[in-house]
């Protein structure tokens, strides 16, 4: 069995390695040393550790990056760098602080050396592995090393990371033996769902009538050889269970803000959270919205959110959440949506992906959690359950959800809306119910001034659907005439070029000699919505030069006078 090394021992052989690693960083760091600098080589010594299978990375100070060919070492300068305890705790709180997840450092270990110069020692810093499945960010960014070189994290070593925690399944860890800490509610609601799930199959139904609970659970996956998981008690655990999680409670949060977001209240649901999911759908606000479809006097009234809609996006959110990182699904009701929110990455990468893809994803975060939250007809299976969600809003003639991404930490936010945006976009879809999902994406897009794809556009647009100028797109005139909205589309589409001409001609006439702002101010009010303060004043100078060149029922303009004191007339006979 080898010995342990001891610090100094350690050192020796850290400057004997021919060349350093991605875990390894030397620095002389003689007094000082940037903290945005230090915290990035402690976010890609964290990761590339996880990464190259050790327990943690070491960050040097007081030693060249650089072997002396004499010695075939590493000399050693020494360091002054942070020299009292007040300093080397004000450097810990500093990474804790701007590190996600949260690094802590231990004391780093202070070597006095004979070859040290006076007054100073090396600092060895032990950086701890990124943990499974958590790539370390500092500010918000990822960073690794490729050799000696620090940079950001190559995405193929994020990925790597990242499915790290797909390969453990944190909900199917073993908790407890405990049975006690199973809420007998929670079990009856959970037969309820697992008996609606499987109400075509009546052996199913009829086993389960002669089963105990343990061997039903069992069959679940959510007890093994008599021992309960995670996901067990996470469904259907009493409160007092979440202390055999090993880390934050898993919870629902309710949370409702006004139109500017500023919170109102909020409310939090503790385990079982398979009885939390109704306690929170009933805090929400459901309301009659009023659409009235083409050429009908009656209006349709359809509730603001589908419930089932509203269920996908929670149950998702729960069976996603990485409870590694934090306990808490949030959803935050706004008084035009829902937002759903949950900790993780968003597995199958894009919302396009899922959407596109024929084939069940094969990447659960928490199958052992997804496995029981189909079982009890909690969530859909083979990726039916997104796809369904745009389908309903559409069948609704509502906006589309809207997908956010986001990092450090890594998370999923759902956005559901309640009301309409743009009503010409909700006729749209009443009138046209033969378009493609993917064609009501991009209009989607349009209406909620988003980013579309310029190939996107030329297809709307050979459609016949959007008019307008980039990046200001609106709803065209076969739209308009398809679903009676000519009158909106006559204020984006503005009055035309000869009207223009016309009342320029004729406000000239009235005034004799007028100044370019007044015309400025005549046609701004009149012109397209649809354009821009900047394409409003081009299309004034277009109107005004060919006034000037070609005229309009034989009358032309010409200037006169020059600067401020320039004047548009009507050009003599």
């Amino acid at each position: 069995m080898d010995t342990p090394l001891n610090d100094s021992e350690r050192l020796d052989q850290f400057r004997r390695l021919p060349v350093e690693t991605e875990w390894l960083e030397s620095k002389e760091a003689k007094t000082s040393f940037d903290l945005d600098t230090l915290g990035r080589y402690v976010c890609a010594l964290s990761n590339e550790a996880n990464l190259c299978g050790r327990d943690a990375g070491w960050l040097i100070f007081g030693v060249k990056d650089k072997i002396d060919p004499a010695t075939r070492t590493r000399p050693v300068l020494g360091s002054r760098f942070a020299q009292n305890p007040a300093d080397i705790n004000e450097l810990k709180r500093q990474i804790s602080s701007f590190t996600a997840p949260a690094l802590g450092l231990a004391d780093p270990v202070e070597i006095f050396c004979a070859e040290c110069t006076p007054g100073t020692r090396v600092l060895m810093w032990r950086i701890p592995a990124a943990l499974p499945g958590m790539p370390v960010a500092w500010k918000g960014h990822y960073y690794g090393r490729s050799g000696e070189a620090m940079g950001a994290l190559p995405l193929n070593k994020l990925d790597a990371l990242r499915v790290q925690s797909i390969a453990h399944d944190w909900s199917a860890v073993l908790a407890t033996d405990d049975w006690r800490l199973l809420d007998p509610a929670a079990i009856a609601l959970a037969q309820a769902l697992y008996q609606r799930r499987h109400a075509t199959h009546s052996h199913l139904l009829t086993t389960l009538q002669h089963k105990s609970v343990s061997d039903w659970l069992h069959g679940l996956r959510l007890a093994v050889n008599g021992q309960l998981t995670r996901a067990a008690l996470v469904l259907l655990g009493k409160p007092e269970a979440a202390s055999h999680l090993g880390g934050p409670t898993p919870r629902l949060t309710w949370v409702l803000t006004d139109h500017t977001g500023e919170i109102q209240t909020h409310q939090h649901f503790d385990l079982p959270l398979i009885m939390a999911i109704d306690q929170l759908v009933a805090k929400l606000r459901i309301m009659t919205v009023n659409l009235l479809p083409p050429r009908q006097t009656a209006p349709l009234n359809l509730p603001n959110y589908d419930d089932w809609v509203i269920r996908e996006a929670l149950h998702n959110c729960m069976a996603h959440q990485d409870y590694a990182q934090g306990g808490r699904v949030r959803v935050t009701e706004a008084p035009d949506s829902l937002t759903f929110f949950n900790l993780g990455s968003f597995l199958p990468g894009s919302v396009e992906c899922v959407l596109r893809s024929r084939q069940p994803e094969q990447r659960y975060r928490n199958a052992c959690l997804a496995h029981a939250m189909v079982e009890l007809d909690l969530i859909e299976t083979l990726n039916s359950g997104l796809p369904k969600m745009f389908r309903l809003q559409k069948e609704r003639f509502f906006p589309l959800p809207d997908f956010e991404f986001a990092q450090a930490p890594d998370s999923v936010s759902v956005r559901i809306y309640g009301k309409t945006i743009d009503e010409n976009y909700s006729r749209l879809l009443m009138e046209r119910s033969d378009l493609p999902l993917e064609q009501v994406i991009w209009l989607d897009r349009v209406q909620k001034k988003h980013k579309v794809e310029a190939l996107h556009i030329t297809q709307l647009r050979k459609a016949g659907l959007i008019e307008g100028r980039k990046p200001n797109y609106f709803v065209s005139a076969h739209v308009a005439n398809a679903t009676d909205t000519r009158p909106e589309y006559t204020l984006n589409k503005g009055l035309d070029d000869h009207y223009h001409k016309r009342l320029i001609l004729q406000h000239i006439q009235k005034f004799k000699s007028v100044p370019p702002p007044e015309i400025r101010a005549l046609l701004l009010g009149k012109l397209p919505d649809s354009l821009t303060a900047t394409q409003k004043q081009v299309k004034i100078k277009n109107l005004l030069a060919t006034l000037r060149v070609t005229g309009l029922d034989g009358l032309r303009i010409t200037t006169s006078g020059s600067g401020k004191g320039a004047r548009w007339e009507l050009v003599k006979p």
